[in-house]
């Protein structure tokens, strides 16, 4: 397994912190979110410290506590610059890397 990148770290760690601090916030334990969201507080205390989950638990936390359509907006990349100036035109199915040898 390949050691996770400093920047991923730090994004981890932020996202954790941010997370709690809603949690906290909206007035919830790390139990009722995880109760909500389907899953064990132990989980939510792994997230929030930023040793990170799957995906589909950090969606389900994020969407009990309210951020995760922000997070599916944020994605998007028809909202970054590039994004936006090619947005008429049509995207391949697939991106193919050519051996020009």
């Amino acid at each position: 397994m390949s050691k996770t990148p400093i920047p991923v770290k730090r994004s981890m760690r932020a996202i954790g912190q941010n997370l709690a601090n809603q949690r906290k916030l909206l007035g919830l334990t790390a139990r009722m979110v995880a109760e909500r969201a389907g899953t064990t507080p132990p989980t939510i205390s792994k997230l929030e410290n930023g040793e990170g989950t799957t995906l589909e638990i950090t969606l389900r936390v994020m969407r009990v506590l309210g951020l995760m359509d922000a997070v599916v907006a944020a994605s998007d990349p028809f909202r970054t610059e590039r994004g936006r100036l090619m947005m008429d035109e049509t995207l391949p199915e697939r991106v193919r890397v050519r051996n020009d040898d």
